[in-house]
């Protein structure tokens, strides 16, 4: 159980901070940069409500402001207070910012062909993705 846990646990480190490394050399942006874009640019109407995004991508608020007050300066997201509840916040993903995610999104998957479709087959990759769901489906 530990030895799994390990492995998971390193192999997930290594990978983030390989794809972190070849999207900032590929594209204009990080791998927590895409992180936040692509879950903007997944939801229907292209953004979300600053917290429902913090909790989706695991961080706190003030990390989460952070990054976005970094991706607005950039012109990839804005924020939007709604007239009837100026107290919620929601980050919109701007036309620029799904260029640059479409972008990154090719690095990605590229990354993703050369190391974990090198290394595991088909198999294999469908047994961790089925193990993986298992595990989060138990302990959420």
């Amino acid at each position: 159980m530990v030895r799994a846990w390990a492995s998971m646990h390193f192999a997930y480190r290594e990978m983030s901070k390989l794809l972190d490394e070849r999207i900032r050399a590929e594209s204009e942006c990080s791998l927590s940069d895409v992180d936040v874009l692509n879950e903007l640019h997944c939801t229907p109407d292209h953004r979300l409500q600053m917290l429902a995004l913090a909790d989706r991508l695991g961080v706190t608020r003030g990390g989460l402001t952070r990054i976005i007050d970094r991706l607005v300066d950039r012109g990839w997201v804005s924020r939007d207070r709604p007239e009837h509840n100026r107290r919620e916040v929601y980050a919109v993903i701007t036309d620029e910012g799904a260029r640059v995610v479409q972008h990154a999104r090719a690095v990605y998957i590229r990354v993703l062909r050369q190391t974990l479709g090198t290394h595991l087959d088909d198999v294999a990759l469908d047994d961790l993705a089925a193990g993986m769901t298992t595990l989060r489906d138990a302990i959420t």
